[in-house]
């Protein structure tokens, strides 16, 4: 059965989705699905946050606003508004 991961409905993932997750992303780069792999890491960085894991969340926000950019997302702008929020970024203009 394959996993769809969609949305804030992911904020908390169960170890066995983790796996599920990163097969996710792995399938993603290798189709350069740029826009899946915002999303993506996006989940990840939201799973991280609520756990209070701030180095995994931040890390998990930068992929996902390395491809946001690189794709053109409006999304982008979002990703780098957590990341300041963090100290993790300068504002975008």
């Amino acid at each position: 059965m394959t996993q769809e991961w969609t949305s804030e409905i992911w904020a908390t993932i169960r170890p066995e989705e983790a796996a599920a997750l990163h097969a996710a992303i792995l399938a993603a780069h290798a189709q350069h699905d740029l826009e899946r792999l915002v999303d993506l890491y996006a989940i990840a960085a939201d799973s991280k946050e609520v756990e209070g894991d701030v180095d995994a969340t931040c890390f998990f926000l930068t992929q996902a606003f390395v491809f946001a950019l690189e794709a053109g997302a409006a999304r982008a702008h979002e990703l780098n508004r957590r990341l300041v929020a963090y100290g993790r970024a300068w504002p975008l203009e």
